[in-house]
């Protein structure tokens, strides 16, 4: 999982791993203060047992608006 995030270096190259991901939240970095959720028009994000989740993961349009608002840096928006 880490690798997928971070990528795999080998010599001076980074290899990506391909992922069918397209937004992910960083659970270590969030801090739940519900900025993605609200700023998002998509409907992307949910609130499940008090916390935010991906919920409609192909309504992401790749904006970035979530990104722009969180804070913590705590999303992860893949490129395809």
């Amino acid at each position: 999982m880490l690798s997928k995030i971070l990528g795999i270096f080998k010599g001076k190259e980074k290899i990506e791993e391909k992922s069918n991901k397209i937004i992910e939240i960083d659970y270590n970095k969030c801090k739940n203060c519900l900025s993605c959720y609200r700023v998002c028009k998509n409907n992307v994000f949910a609130i499940k047992n008090n916390r935010v989740v991906v919920k409609n993961e192909n309504n992401c349009t790749k904006c970035g608006e979530c990104l722009k608002v969180c804070r913590y840096g705590a999303i992860i928006l893949y490129d395809a």
